[in-house]
Protein backbone atom coordinates (compact mmCIF):
# COMPACT_ATOMS: atom_id res chain seq x y z
CA UNK A 1 0.00 0.00 0.00
CA UNK A 2 1.08 3.02 -0.52
CA UNK A 3 0.73 6.63 0.84
CA UNK A 4 -0.86 9.47 -0.59
CA UNK A 5 1.74 12.06 -2.30
CA UNK A 6 1.13 15.56 -0.02
CA UNK A 7 2.56 18.71 -1.26
CA UNK A 8 3.09 22.16 1.23
CA UNK A 9 3.86 25.82 -0.26
CA UNK A 10 2.74 28.99 -2.41
CA UNK A 11 0.75 28.22 -5.18
CA UNK A 12 -1.32 30.44 -7.85
CA UNK A 13 -4.59 29.33 -7.72
CA UNK A 14 -7.21 29.85 -11.06
CA UNK A 15 -10.30 29.23 -10.66
CA UNK A 16 -13.92 29.69 -12.43
CA UNK A 17 -17.46 30.36 -11.09
CA UNK A 18 -20.75 30.09 -12.85
CA UNK A 19 -22.78 33.31 -12.85
CA UNK A 20 -25.78 34.56 -14.61
CA UNK A 21 -23.63 36.04 -17.19
CA UNK A 22 -21.28 32.89 -17.53
CA UNK A 23 -18.38 31.77 -16.14
CA UNK A 24 -16.00 34.14 -14.24
CA UNK A 25 -12.08 33.45 -13.92
CA UNK A 26 -10.19 34.31 -11.33
CA UNK A 27 -7.14 33.87 -9.36
CA UNK A 28 -5.21 33.95 -6.20
CA UNK A 29 -1.92 32.90 -4.40
CA UNK A 30 -2.39 30.93 -1.15
CA UNK A 31 -0.60 28.79 1.07
CA UNK A 32 -1.81 25.19 0.52
CA UNK A 33 -1.24 21.26 1.56
CA UNK A 34 -1.83 19.03 -1.32
CA UNK A 35 -2.87 15.60 -0.62
CA UNK A 36 -2.88 13.47 -4.26
CA UNK A 37 -4.71 9.77 -4.69
CA UNK A 38 -4.94 8.54 -8.18
CA UNK A 39 -7.95 10.63 -9.64
CA UNK A 40 -8.66 12.85 -6.80
CA UNK A 41 -6.88 15.39 -4.93
CA UNK A 42 -7.82 17.21 -1.46
CA UNK A 43 -6.34 20.37 -1.04
CA UNK A 44 -6.53 22.56 2.55
CA UNK A 45 -5.91 26.60 1.53
CA UNK A 46 -4.92 28.33 4.19
CA UNK A 47 -5.88 32.09 5.28
CA UNK A 48 -5.81 34.25 4.40
CA UNK A 49 -7.59 33.08 0.99
CA UNK A 50 -10.34 35.31 -1.28
CA UNK A 51 -14.18 34.62 0.50
CA UNK A 52 -15.20 33.73 -3.14
CA UNK A 53 -13.12 30.66 -3.56
CA UNK A 54 -15.29 28.03 -1.60
CA UNK A 55 -17.82 28.97 -4.98
CA UNK A 56 -15.26 27.76 -7.54
CA UNK A 57 -16.59 25.54 -9.90
CA UNK A 58 -12.91 24.84 -11.63
CA UNK A 59 -9.47 25.08 -9.99
CA UNK A 60 -6.29 25.05 -11.46
CA UNK A 61 -3.30 24.93 -9.09
CA UNK A 62 0.23 25.36 -10.07
CA UNK A 63 2.93 24.64 -6.94
CA UNK A 64 6.67 23.44 -7.41
CA UNK A 65 6.64 23.92 -11.69
CA UNK A 66 3.58 21.66 -11.60
CA UNK A 67 0.01 22.13 -12.87
CA UNK A 68 -3.10 20.34 -11.84
CA UNK A 69 -6.65 21.12 -12.36
CA UNK A 70 -9.45 19.49 -10.96
CA UNK A 71 -13.72 20.04 -11.11
CA UNK A 72 -14.59 20.61 -7.59
CA UNK A 73 -16.67 18.04 -6.35
CA UNK A 74 -16.59 18.88 -2.10
CA UNK A 75 -15.75 21.69 -0.75
CA UNK A 76 -15.61 22.39 3.11
CA UNK A 77 -14.92 25.27 6.02
CA UNK A 78 -12.59 24.29 8.36
CA UNK A 79 -12.51 24.79 12.05
CA UNK A 80 -9.13 27.04 11.39
CA UNK A 81 -11.11 29.02 8.43
CA UNK A 82 -9.02 27.15 5.76
CA UNK A 83 -11.10 25.79 2.75
CA UNK A 84 -10.71 22.25 1.94
CA UNK A 85 -11.56 21.66 -1.52
CA UNK A 86 -11.93 17.70 -3.21
CA UNK A 87 -11.31 17.70 -6.86
CA UNK A 88 -11.50 15.48 -9.63
CA UNK A 89 -8.60 15.47 -11.42
CA UNK A 90 -8.69 15.93 -15.24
Amino acid sequence: MTLPEQIHGKARIDYTQDTLLGPLSKHAECQVSLQKTPGWLVVKVFQPLPEDLQDAQTVVFALQGRRTSGVVKDRQRLADNSLQLELETQ
